[in-house]
């Protein structure tokens, strides 16, 4: 039997790899029934749910971590479920490691380890000739860390520097626009499996025309999307986690900018920006929120846990993912 624990620790996996603008909440609940061999459809709601609990982390300042709050377990599990996460973490890791070699074929068969082949602009960044894209992301991020590439104001804008300018050929990269940016230094893995950097680090000749060629056939096909672009784009807005949903009255009311239709994660970010500005977390626990009389209009509750919001505000989405 699979735990809701499990499920959240691989749905955010997938998430934290998938373009956010086409992934809806059936794609997460499909590869979720895949990975585990199970049906899951009596767990739509609460798939949705923390689907929508992962896109509000990615809006929230640090004050959370400071209350020790984590923000990468940011799910509704108690305190057993998830030092049964940890547990299982370190059981898994260690596993791993006493079977590393024998493993290594299954690996690049599939699934969130598969490891691939990396761009001569990725090769430079991570040292690495081949890795799973899991990795390159982790990576990624923990450059950005370091850094602090992440803009102040809006932490899901990141500030490139001369590294990451390189790689990105841009200024500043939405969060979930790096994904897609980084799947075009990502290629399948070469049918030999063959190292493409040499022993003093340099990447080959060989290596180098094969990276070559595949950026050469790469462009071309974007060359030849590029006529559908407009399309393709009107089509991704209109769907996948970040489609526009139909607002309540009530919501219209309180959001006061006369948009009738908005995506549930820009809802959930408007609703924190309103707590914030006007300083309605409780001093002694920034988890609870004392609500003001435009929330207790909005929610009919006096008080509540920050990642509750979620919850209340799904009545207030007319035409809500299925």
């Amino acid at each position: 039997m699979v735990s809701d624990s499990e499920l959240v620790g691989r749905l955010r996996e997938f998430l934290s790899t998938s373009d956010l603008t086409t992934t809806t909440t059936s794609t997460v609940r499909r590869k979720l029934e895949e990975d585990f061999g199970i049906d899951l459809s009596d767990k739509k709601t609460f798939i949705r749910e923390q689907v929508d609990l992962y896109l509000e982390s990615q809006f929230q300042e640090n004050e959370e971590e400071d209350d020790g709050l984590s923000t990468e377990v940011k799910s509704e599990v108690s305190d057993d479920e998830e030092e049964e996460v940890v547990a299982k973490v370190k059981r898994t890791s260690s596993k791993k490691k006493a079977v590393k070699k024998n493993e290594s074929v299954k690996r690049k068969a599939g699934g969130f380890t598969k490891v691939c082949s990396l761009s001569p602009q990725l090769q430079k960044f991570t040292g690495e000739a081949e890795l799973a894209r899991t990795e390159v992301v982790k990576r990624m991020w923990n450059y950005i860390r370091e850094n602090n590439l992440q803009d102040p104001s809006n932490r899901r804008n990141i500030n490139c520097d001369d590294t990451l300018r390189e790689l990105f050929g841009v200024d500043t990269i939405d969060m979930f626009q790096m994904n897609k940016a980084l799947a075009k230094h990502i290629w399948p893995l070469d049918s030999d499996g063959a190292s493409t950097i040499t022993t003093s680090g340099s990447v080959s000749s060989t290596a180098k025309e094969k990276s070559s060629t595949a950026m050469k056939k790469r462009r071309k096909q974007e060359e030849d999307e590029d006529s559908d672009e407009p399309k393709r784009k009107a089509k991704r807005q209109n769907s996948g986690i970040l489609a526009p949903l139909q607002l309540s009255n009530a919501l219209i009311k309180f959001l006061g900018t006369g948009e009738s239709e908005m995506p549930r994660s820009n809802v959930v970010k408007r609703i924190w920006e309103y707590i914030k500005q006007n300083d309605l977390q409780d001093p002694s626990d920034k988890r609870k929120i004392i609500c003001d009389e435009k929330l207790k209009e909005l929610f009919h509750v006096d008080t509540f846990l920050g990642f509750g919001v979620t919850k209340l505000l799904t009545p207030h989405f007319i035409k809500a993912e299925r």
